[in-house]
């Protein structure tokens, strides 16, 4: 594996672990500062809003930069958001805290994974999106429970603290190491306007708001489901359901970027969808039944496999606005977050067995897009 891929699935790392790492250490945090768990929960809201709208602000704000130094610098200042957090003194300037960080994040992911396109050949670009998001999905297995495990055994400033220091080697070593480059070919405010007014564009990005926004109709309320559902009786279970959950989605980024490079894009764009809406469906029917959990672990592992497959399926459509396609795709995932948290409360409040029901009508919809976009125009303007 080439070092510099590590290095940037290692970045990747940090930014999932930043933004999951609240609702890990979420009692603590709310004892120190004084507040309610309600209130100290919309940090992690707060953070995947932030994202979703800094992401494309700050790449069109920053598109005349060299892109080594900007994802270097970008890791700096993330490094000191952490660090403001880890001295914050009260619920505030940590909320303050947790803006910047996000706003960081969300450069970082897009120049992370365009960089790791630019690295990669051509056959395994793919596969190098895949081990990006691979990062974020193994710091929910890996790194949620190690922060949780620093917080109560020093305190969650540490968590933080910790955070920070992580990220300075990352952007020394990623200076040294990755090649100068520059933005896209087409100015800002074109290449933005083509992601969200060329239908084969924008029918992608909704394909990742409507199955991120089906998937997280149930994962929101995975724990009570699975208690409600019979499937898991008290702690110790739902812990382990949600680390094998974790295992499966940890290999979904890499499984995302394999499928598309063995396949091409758009096939994968409709393949992904359909067997996500399989596997949640199945999974709806089969609760209690002795494929409950390698279901669960399908429906993990294909919810990951979509970042990669979206993300590889624009690129490919059109290369010369690459970096605008990340960074709406980023808006396009958290938005997805936020609908089906909200869709899913929904559901979950008359009856959380339909929450999985609810999702496969929404990760429909996504398919709807999928197959739409194959059947959008091939030639793009620019």
């Amino acid at each position: 594996m080439d070092l510099r891929l590590a290095l940037l699935a290692f970045t990747a790392f940090a930014v999932g672990l930043d933004e999951n790492i609240v609702v890990g250490i979420l009692p603590q945090l709310a004892r120190d500062l004084g507040v309610e768990v309600a209130a100290a929960g919309q940090l992690t809201s707060l953070f995947s809003l932030t994202l979703a709208i800094a992401a494309p602000l700050l790449w069109w704000a920053t598109r005349a930069l060299e892109r080594r130094r900007l994802l270097c610098l970008a890791l700096l200042g993330f490094a000191l958001a952490n660090l403001l957090a880890a001295l914050s003194p009260g619920y505030v300037t940590l909320a303050l805290a947790r803006v910047a960080m996000a706003a960081c994040c969300g450069l970082i992911l897009v120049l992370a994974t365009t960089q790791a396109t630019r690295i990669a050949a051509p056959e395994f670009r793919g596969r190098a999106i895949g081990l990006v998001f691979m990062g974020v999905s193994a710091a929910l297995v890996l790194g949620v429970p190690l922060g949780i495990l620093v917080s109560d055994a020093f305190g969650w400033r540490w968590v933080f603290a910790g955070i920070g220091l992580y990220s300075l080697p990352l952007a020394w070593l990623l200076h040294r190491l990755l090649p100068t480059g520059h933005a896209d070919a087409l100015p800002g405010w074109s290449a933005w306007r083509l992601q969200l007014g060329h239908p084969a564009l924008a029918l992608g990005h909704g394909v990742s708001v409507l199955m991120i926004g089906g998937h997280f109709c149930l994962f929101a309320f995975l724990g009570p489901w699975l208690l409600a559902t019979g499937q898991a009786s008290g702690a110790g279970d739902s812990g382990l359901m949600f680390l094998l959950f974790g295992v499966a989605a940890v290999s979904g980024g890499w499984l995302g970027g394999l499928l598309v490079d063995r396949i091409a894009p758009q096939r994968a764009l409709v393949g992904v969808p359909g067997l996500f809406l399989l596997a949640l469906a199945s999974l709806a029917l089969a609760v209690g039944g002795p494929l409950s959990v390698p279901l669960l672990m399908a429906w993990s592992a294909l919810s990951w496999m979509i970042s990669p497959v979206v993300q590889s399926y624009l690129l490919a459509r059109h290369p010369q606005s690459a970096e605008a396609a990340v960074a709406v795709n980023s808006s396009a995932m958290h938005l997805g977050v936020a609908l089906g948290g909200a869709v899913g409360g929904l559901a979950a409040h008359r009856d959380l067995l339909l929450t999985p029901w609810v999702g496969c009508l929404l990760v429909a919809a996504a398919l709807a897009c999928a197959l739409l976009a194959r059947r959008a125009p091939q030639v793009i303007p620019g």
